[in-house]
């Protein structure tokens, strides 16, 4: 094994990144902000104090979803591959130090969206942004 250098991390990633560019690309042609008002919407309620735990950000719940309908994965194996996987913790904008949310969390995300017949209509929005970029 040999001894780990200054600048070991950074040129693993630029191998993994010129291996698979499709998340940085997702990341660098999708404007993700354009989501985030509907996406809120849903979770409008008044909170009597601001006491508890700050809710996890809408667009990278969001962005998980992607990750799971691009990879095919289970929302436990979501979990764990965004803890192991430097791309996915990229495309998400997370470090290795920043919590992942958990299988729960992503299911009842996934409802929530459901519940408000919001998901087929998002990942349309997605995929027509996706078409006219690839023009």
């Amino acid at each position: 094994m040999g001894q780990k250098g200054f600048w070991d991390f950074e040129e693993r990633q630029q191998e993994l990144l010129n291996k698979n560019k499709t998340l940085k690309y997702l990341n660098d042609i999708i404007p993700w902000e354009l989501f985030r008002d509907e996406l809120e919407s849903l979770h409008k309620k008044d909170r009597k104090s601001n006491a508890g735990r700050k809710p996890i950000d809408v667009i990278l719940m969001f962005k998980l979803l992607i990750l799971q309908q691009l990879y095919n994965i289970s929302d436990e194996e979501l979990e764990y591959q965004v803890k192991d996987r430097l791309s996915f913790m990229e495309f998400l904008n997370l470090g290795i130090e920043d919590p992942v949310p958990d299988a729960t969390t992503v299911w009842l995300f996934r409802q929530l969206l459901k519940d408000h017949d919001k998901i087929e209509t998002l990942f349309e929005q997605g995929n027509r942004i996706l078409i006219e970029c690839s023009y």
